[in-house]
């Protein structure tokens, strides 16, 4: 189970860092003065929203695959 572990410690990496870039997006955006710069940064955090999107899912497959290894162990202990 440490590999899975550590899968679930990497995907949980990424999505902090892409949250807090996204959160840091939003902060420029709050302070951004020109229309190209708002969308430059607009942008920026969809793409990086996107990524955390892909990130969620990966997570879930990942959750999955543990669930699934722990139910065929639980069997497996039954039978």
């Amino acid at each position: 189970m440490s590999e899975i572990n550590k899968r679930l410690e990497e995907i949980s990496d990424k999505m902090s860092e892409h949250i807090l870039t996204v959160k840091g997006t939003l902060e420029l955006l709050d302070a951004s003065v020109s229309e190209d710069d708002l969308r430059s940064l607009i942008l920026k955090a969809i793409e990086r929203m996107d990524k955390i999107q892909g990130l969620s899912d990966e997570l879930f497959a990942v959750l999955e695959k543990l669930l699934d290894k722990m139910g065929e162990t639980k069997d497996g202990k039954e039978a």
